[in-house]
């Protein structure tokens, strides 16, 4: 079902043969399932970092004022 292997129809079997198929596969789909190409994992993990980044930078305060906590104190407060 796939070109690397990984996905296939497990043989007949017990239950248990099905879970350790299921838990043998990978966390993350492959991009070949949906049928695409690899660049397209690539695609998505840049899409993926420019969210975060984004996400991290908009945590930052819009101006610094003197004897407050730095930016990086803030960020990990906000993430708590």
């Amino acid at each position: 079902m796939s070109p690397s292997g990984v996905y296939y129809i497990p043989p007949n079997g017990v239950l248990e043969d099905y879970k350790e198929y299921i838990r043998n596969l990978p966390l993350n789909d492959l991009t070949e399932v949906f049928g695409l190409h690899d660049n397209a994992e690539i695609s998505s993990a840049i899409i993926e970092t420019n969210f975060i980044t984004s996400t991290v930078l908009s945590l930052l305060p819009r101006s610094t004022g003197g004897g407050g906590a730095s930016a990086e104190d803030l960020i990990k407060e906000k993430c708590k």
